[in-house]
Parts: C-alpha cells; sequence; structure tokens
C-alpha cells in the first residue's frame, strides 16, 4: 500500500515539474480549465433557459386548449398530412363523437377536407335532430409558406336559422291575416246567400233524391269555405286562450271523433285503425284550440292513407312539456317538404288546402310550444310512417 502511495506521488510530482518546466503546457490548462468553466456556466444558463421556456409553453398551451374549450363555436385542428390533432368540446358535440375517437380516427365524413370560405350543411344528430351548421375550412401556413396544416370552424346556426324562419312565417301569416279580414266580409256574404237558396232548393226537392243531393253537395262546399275563410282570420289575428284543466284521454277522444268525419263519405270507416294512449296528468290549456289542432293532425294522418291504415295518438308528460304523439302507416313525409307543412297553403295533395298543419302550428305557438314533424319515422308497432309532434308547456297553475 505504501509503495502505491509512493508511486502515485511520484508521479504528481514528476508531472508539476514537467508543467513547472513548460510555461505553454500551463497556460493551456489554464485556458482549458477557463474554457470548461465558462461552458458550464452557458449550459446551466441555456438549462435554465430551455426550463423557463418550457414552463411558458406549457402555460400558453394550458391557455389555447382553455380558449379553444370556452369558444361557441367548433374548432378542429389537422396537421400538415391532413389528420385531426385536437377538437374543441362543441365540435365534438356537433359531430355527435369525442376528440380522442376524432384523433384516433384522423378524418370524419362530415368535415370538410378542402379549403372552405363558407358552407351551410343539414347534420343529423344519434337522436334524428337536425343541426344547421356554417363550416369553413382555413389553410395553416409555416416558414416559408410551407403547408403546417388547417383549422376547420364548425358554427351552428340551428337557433339563428329556425328564428329567422319563425320571423318570416310570422310575417306571412300577419299578411294572410290582413289579406283574409279584407276579403272574408265580402265572400261570406254571397256565400250566405248561396247556402240559403241550396237549403231552400233542397226542401223543394222532396222525392227528387238527385236534386235534393246537389243541393246537399252545395251546402257542404258553402260550409268548407267558411272553415278556410276562418282559419284564414285566425293567423292573423288568433283569439285569446280560454285555459281550463283538460284531460288528455278526453281530449284525444273527442280530436279523433272529429277526425273521422273527415273520412269521404261512403267508405268504410273500419278500414282505419285509430287507437290511443296517455301518461299524462291533468294540464291548462285552451279545449277548443287543442282539439281543432289533434282534429287536423289526425285528419292528415288519415288522409295519408287514403285506401286504409293505422294511427296511434298518444300523450305524455316530456320534462316541463305536454307532448302528443301522432304516427300513421303512411308513405311518411319527403326530406324536402318537412320545413314547409307548416306553411299556409302548402300541400302535395290535389284535395287539400294547405290549412290544416299551419292552423295546427298558430296554436301551438298562442299556447307558448311548438309542431314539428319528426326526422325519425314512427316506431314499426304504430305504422312506421309520419311521426308529427305538438308541444306545449306543462302547467296546472291557472294564473299561468
Amino acid at each position: 500500500m505504501n509503495t502505491l502511495q509512493d508511486a502515485t506521488t511520484g508521479e504528481i510530482a514528476t508531472l508539476a515539474s514537467v508543467v513547472a518546466e513548460t510555461p505553454e503546457l500551463a497556460e493551456a490548462l489554464q485556458t482549458l480549465s477557463s474554457i470548461s468553466e465558462n461552458l458550464l456556466a452557458s449550459y446551466t444558463t441555456l438549462a435554465a433557459r430551455a426550463e423557463r421556456i418550457e414552463r411558458q409553453l406549457a402555460a400558453t398551451n394550458d391557455e389555447l386548449e382553455a380558449v379553444l374549450r370556452a369558444l361557441p363555436t367548433g374548432v378542429v385542428v389537422r396537421d400538415g398530412s391532413g389528420r385531426i390533432r385536437r377538437a374543441n368540446p362543441v365540435a365534438c358535440a356537433i359531430l355527435g363523437t369525442r376528440e380522442h375517437e376524432l384523433v384516433e380516427a384522423g378524418t370524419h365524413p362530415l368535415l370538410l377536407e378542402r379549403q372552405s370560405s363558407g358552407q351551410s350543411r343539414e347534420l343529423v344528430q344519434e337522436d334524428g335532430s337536425v343541426r344547421i351548421v356554417e363550416q369553413r375550412c382555413s389553410p395553416i401556413c409555416g416558414p416559408q409558406g410551407s403547408d403546417a396544416g388547417s383549422v376547420e370552424i364548425l358554427d351552428d346556426r340551428t337557433q339563428v336559422v329556425r328564428l329567422t324562419e319563425r320571423l318570416y312565417s310570422m310575417d306571412k301569416m300577419a299578411a294572410l291575416g290582413t289579406i283574409a279580414a279584407g276579403i272574408a266580409h265580402e265572400i261570406r256574404n254571397p256565400l250566405n246567400a248561396v247556402r240559403g237558396f241550396a237549403e231552400l232548393l233542397r226542401r223543394d226537392t222532396q222525392g227528387d233524391v238527385q236534386r235534393g243531393r246537389w243541393a246537399t253537395r252545395i251546402c257542404e262546399g258553402v260550409d268548407e269555405a267558411d272553415a278556410i275563410i276562418s282559419s284564414m282570420l285566425s293567423f292573423g289575428a288568433p283569439e285569446r286562450l280560454r285555459r281550463e284543466s283538460l284531460d288528455g284521454s278526453e281530449l284525444i277522444a273527442d280530436a279523433v271523433a272529429l277526425a273521422r268525419r273527415s273520412l269521404p263519405s261512403g267508405s268504410d270507416a273500419a278500414k282505419w285503425k285509430i287507437t290511443s294512449e296517455n301518461a299524462c296528468s291533468a294540464f291548462l290549456g285552451d279545449r277548443i284550440k287543442l282539439r281543432q289542432a289533434l282534429r287536423n293532425l289526425v285528419a292528415n294522418a288519415l288522409e295519408a292513407q287514403p285506401v286504409g291504415g293505422s294511427v296511434h295518438v298518444g300523450c305524455r308528460l316530456d320534462g316541463a312539456e305536454v307532448v302528443f304523439d301522432v304516427y300513421d302507416a303512411g308513405p311518411g313525409i319527403a326530406p324536402e317538404h318537412r320545413r314547409r307543412v307548416a306553411d299556409p297553403f302548402f300541400t302535395t295533395r290535389a284535395e287539400g288546402t294547405g290549412l290544416g298543419l299551419a292552423l295546427v302550428h298558430t296554436i301551438a305557438e298562442l299556447h307558448g310550444g311548438r309542431f314539428e314533424v319528426s326526422h325519425t319515422p314512427a316506431p314499426r308497432q304504430h305504422g312506421g310512417g309520419a311521426h308529427m309532434i305538438l308541444s306545449l308547456p306543462y302547467s296546472i297553475n291557472e294564473s299561468k
């Protein structure tokens, strides 16, 4: 052990002697030591700066994530290869998916894959509802104009479009009411005269079956024309509601009885099966108007099945709403017609007036509710045809 120590000590002494005898080597070693210290100091400074930048990037990323989550519009970010890298909650809600699913798939069939300044589309949700979404896609330019990806904005315009349509509809209703009020008096006077003479003719044709039938048809035509005028007047100047406690079962039964009277004369009523169910307690509403609305819905379902079929009417409580569902086994309503069924005079039948469903819409709005055509067909057990929905706020307090 002592021998090893002596050897090491000797080597150090020899090295020190050499360095002392060679000033250039001593200076080089000193320079090297200084450079090493400078490098260590620079590395420490760079490490601290990198750590600070990393913290700043993390904070900025958190802020960006918070901004994306707070945006009222949907945002989808793609990389340079076109794969989805990020999507905020609004975009996921519109597309009916989750962010990790979008990132894993890298794409989505409802998204644009090209630059677009604005394109409105109807996106059908899983529950059958439709959202009207305006999509805009813009490229992200990297250094020297390279393609760094793209960002797509999804702006849900459903509420704005619906409100615009409602305002437009109200304007049409008001204009229709103004026209109807101006001509109702002038039309009803000759109608009353026609009906009066038709009644006299019917009394004087005892024994003449053919002329009696003609006189009856004249009276029926006058009644139909008068009903159309009354419906037109209700659009522009609807009467105030007369609320009372209503029983859903009784209301449906009365409406069905009235609707059956609309079946073509001489037809076999047994060809149309009408069922109903009520799962709602008593509520407030205008008996006459709601009965008329349900009557129109049931009559419309019957007319959609001219050779016979089935109709089911249900009443249920859905949250704070009373909902009437009318199902039929007819051909259903074409997608391009769904948003127009409540327009006055819009009809797909040659013999229709286009006022029945428009009046249902007016009555629903008078109650603070809504009328709509479901985007999904009726359940198979209820015919698989059209599904009409009449909703109104549930209330049992007469002060409301």
